[in-house]
């Protein structure tokens, strides 16, 4: 594991922040691409990653919090500048409600921007994933004696255990989900569609992976991961059922 690649005195370039950055770098330009091809501003693809970054690393964080509030009563300010404890979910949904804001503002469809930005969102995610890997940022799974096994003897939450490399499971599954979305991308679909389909692939197996992760489990056994999974496979159900009929070609 790398959780820090460089450090110079009070400066570290950490490996999550490496590959987080290479994913917002490589989700932009498909973005933009995408854009272009439903014949929209790219532009608005700059406006999109400015509100983004920051926003999913203020929610990742405090939604990280939130799940853990015994931990941060114990030491506040070491929970919040710790380079571990990202919720990805909490990033994307605080993402989410301020991007919405600015396609609102920029005068375009919230559904069309949404399909062009799907298979960016699981490009980003595959890397945010294989960050969380490469940090060891705790994120893992429970013990196991199978073949899967990995331990992370120098992450940032270090485990000499061989446990699930859960942030793999998902980056292997997430590139698979960015190859259907590009393939069917191609075909015409109802404004929103893509988005929908997104919100099912990505909600149904982090619900799954949550049964073997080391997360605190709420009400009826569940992690806030699983409950915000359900919510998104709900929605894009929902969403998929009850989309317009009109459609675009990309």
């Amino acid at each position: 594991m790398y959780p820090i690649l460089f450090q110079y005195k009070m400066i570290s370039i950490g490996g999550y922040g490496v590959m987080l950055g290479i994913g917002f770098y490589l989700a932009f330009l498909l973005f933009e691409r995408e854009l272009s091809l439903r014949q929209m501003n790219p532009e608005l693809a700059y406006k999109i990653l400015l509100a983004a970054i920051p926003c999913g690393i203020i929610g990742s964080k405090l939604f990280h919090i939130l799940e853990h509030l015994d931990e941060f009563s114990a030491d506040p300010a070491g929970m919040i500048f710790s380079g571990a404890g990202l919720s990805a979910y909490g990033g994307f949904v605080l993402s989410f409600l301020v991007v919405a804001v600015i396609i609102k503002k920029n005068n375009e469809s919230f559904l069309r921007v949404a399909d062009a930005a799907s298979p960016a969102m699981a490009l980003g995610y595959c890397f945010g994933r294989f960050g969380c890997h490469v940090a060891g940022d705790g994120c893992y799974g429970v013990e196991t004696q199978s073949f899967l096994g990995t331990a992370y003897p120098n992450g940032i939450v270090p485990t000499t255990a061989a446990v699930y490399p859960t942030p793999l499971f998902e980056v292997f599954f997430s590139f698979a989900v960015l190859g259907v979305l590009l393939r069917l991308r191609k075909h015409e679909w109802s404004d929103g569609k893509l988005f929908f389909l997104y919100l099912i692939l990505n909600g149904l197996p982090r619900f799954l992976v949550e049964f073997i992760r080391l997360n605190p489990k709420g009400p009826m056994g569940l992690s806030q991961a699983q409950v915000i999974g359900i919510l998104f496979v709900a929605a894009g159900i929902a969403g998929w059922v009850y989309s317009g009929r009109k459609t675009v070609k990309a």
